[in-house]
């Protein structure tokens, strides 16, 4: 399933091993999911992206209930998505559905001691103070000097936004390195900050309908048509566009359409059978 020692796909033949016995020395998260339920896909994206946040201060054991069905019954997982966490080898506590994406590191937080970060705290002050350029300003310094904190560079973006300044936040986050940009903290606000980007540079609906016409497979213009169409809350036809690039293009940017398609799902219903469909062909397309 992955190449981390951290992530690793659980079996009934080895789950006494890899999750009770591991969670004597530290959190094991069991997330239970399958392929063809949508939202069990996208819990088990933001707990791999957390994971690899993390870097093995939990173990988290993914268990693909349609291959491993005894342990589904063993555990009484009827619904999914279904995640449990087991510490000092035992079963603390459980989640059915989807959570709120802010939600799973505080989740982890609770077992797993991590030092809080005295200078956000100083830079949110400032800011909800009315002094945004102070807080800017604390937190650069402080990426100079730990540039592996991702949330700070996340918070001066949130800032930036705030403040409408669309394109400082986008050049921001599109200056860290491709593996950071993917991390649970970045990849959903650059993404949103891509769309925003493109639909102001975009040219008139009317003019790039018209050069589809010509050009119906032109990855360019059908990325500013979904962003203009997803600035507009027009969904679908934003999310077909999307999808359209993620299997025409898949490499269009290094791949963006499906980063925004993922970012654009990931804020709304995750049971909302629109959503679970365009999920299922995500899917589709990556295995």
């Amino acid at each position: 399933m992955s190449d981390v020692a951290y992530i690793l796909e659980g079996t009934a033949d080895n789950f006494d091993r890899l999750v009770v016995e591991n969670s004597k020395q530290g959190l094991v998260i069991a997330d239970f999911w399958a392929p063809w339920v949508g939202p069990s896909l996208k819990q088990r994206e933001i707990l791999v992206d957390l994971a690899n946040r993390y870097q093995g201060r939990f173990l988290l054991v993914s268990i693909n209930t349609d291959e491993q069905k005894p342990l589904a019954e063993r555990f009484g997982v009827r619904s999914l998505p279904s995640f449990k966490l087991f510490h000092l080898g035992e079963m603390v506590a459980e989640y059915h559905g989807v959570q709120a994406e802010s939600d799973y590191p505080l989740i982890v937080e609770k077992y797993v001691q991590r030092q809080l970060d005295p200078i956000s705290r100083e830079a949110i002050a400032a800011w909800q103070g009315g002094a945004p350029e102070k807080a800017l300003q604390l937190l650069a310094e402080a990426v100079v000097a730990d540039p592996e904190n991702l949330a700070l560079p996340a918070l001066m973006s949130k800032i930036l936004m705030r403040q409408q300044r669309f394109r400082d936040a986008h050049a921001l986050l599109s200056a860290l390195p491709e593996q950071a940009q993917e991390a649970v903290e970045v990849r959903n606000l650059l993404a949103h900050l891509d769309i925003i980007v493109t639909a102001e540079d975009a040219d008139e609906p009317a003019l790039l309908r018209q050069r589809l016409e010509t050009e119906p497979r032109d990855a360019e213009t059908l990325y500013q048509l979904a962003a203009v169409h997803l600035i507009g809350d027009d969904l679908e036809p934003a999310l077909d566009l999307l999808l359209e690039i993620t299997r025409s293009h898949p490499d269009y940017r290094k791949g963006v359409a499906r980063r925004s398609m993922r970012a654009v799902l990931d804020q709304l219903d995750a049971g909302d059978e629109q959503v679970m469909r365009y999920r299922r062909e995500l899917y589709r397309l990556d295995y």
